[in-house]
């Protein structure tokens, strides 16, 4: 995509100054790594994006992916890594694609830490109607050691590394994992690869605090800035802002709508995101969920017909 110029202009850059200590790897043939700079590299396919870095004697992810590929993802570490283990693992929030190794990872030895909202999540029952879906409590092995409620920092591996909490946005958990240093800011589900983002209602997030964080988290990077999105390759603020001004317009388009008494399917059938859907997709999913959740915030939004 044009916007991707931006990341790849300053990947060259680092490229250009350094020998990599890892290979541009493979394994299984749906996980692939990407090296960012000499300490991180990113891992796509393995559901969600896996943040991999590589540290003074220690290794440490961001999220880890989907359960289904935890063994591709434990032998590609161990070839990126070589006899490093995985010290700590941070989740940026509680859905499967990106935390379906946790079990594995602690087994290993690893410190898993989070919100206390995605700890609470991962440990709870329940049934989502309109998705049909039920979530049983993960086993203890798969829940965080440490948690917070708010934004604070961490040494990875002799790096300063940020977590910043963006409240009720995807989930009422979201962490995004900025590494100081190396200026790469892991988005975790608050930044979506040119898919529509889908604020999960079920578990607290809403369009106006994932519009919010987008917002904040702008004013948190720059042009040189390499963002991790939940899924697919390396991002730029350009996209960053993209998602951003696609959200902000949508929001006051679909709140003039339910103030005027359409529901989330008035909304589809009325073709509110006609501007959007060639680049973002299939809106349905994302227009449902955010009519949901505007119901759950309809004082914030001026109240609703």
């Amino acid at each position: 995509m044009p916007n991707r110029r931006h990341v790849l202009k300053g990947l060259a850059a680092a490229h250009a100054a350094l020998t990599l200590p890892w290979p541009v790897a493979r394994a299984d043939g749906a996980l692939s790594a990407h090296s960012i700079n000499e300490r991180l590299a990113l891992i796509t396919g393995a559901g969600g994006n896996v943040l991999l870095f590589k540290g003074n004697q220690q290794l440490a992810l961001i999220d880890s992916g989907l359960a289904a590929h935890t063994a591709a993802l434990l032998e590609l570490i161990q070839e990126l890594g070589g006899n490093l283990a995985v010290s700590t693992l941070v989740n940026t929030h509680w859905h499967a694609d990106h935390s379906g190794g946790n079990e594995a990872f602690k087994a290993r030895g690893a410190r898993i830490l989070a919100h206390e909202n995605t700890r609470l999540w991962l440990g709870a029952d329940f049934h989502v109607e309109w998705r049909n879906e039920t979530h049983t409590p993960r086993p203890a092995e798969a829940l965080p050691d440490e948690t917070f409620y708010v934004s604070g920092m961490l040494d990875i591996g002799g790096e300063a590394a940020q977590y910043l909490h963006y409240p009720q946005a995807h989930t009422d958990g979201d962490l995004a994992v900025y590494f100081i240093d190396s200026n790469v800011l892991a988005c975790g589900g608050l930044l979506s690869n040119y898919r529509y983002p889908i604020c999960d209602i079920a578990s607290g997030g809403w369009i106006g605090g994932l519009l919010a964080a987008n917002k904040a988290m702008l004013e948190k990077v720059n042009d040189a800035t390499v963002l991790v999105p939940d899924r697919g390759p390396a991002l730029a603020k350009a996209d960053l802002q993209a998602q951003h001004d696609m959200l902000a317009d949508l929001y006051e388009k679909m709140k003039a709508a339910a103030q005027n008494g359409l529901d989330g399917q008035d909304m589809l059938d009325a073709k509110l995101t006609a501007d959007y859907d060639a680049r973002w997709g299939d809106p349905s999913e994302f227009v449902l969920e955010a009519y949901r959740g505007m119901w759950a915030h309809t004082y914030d939004m001026g109240g609703f017909i």
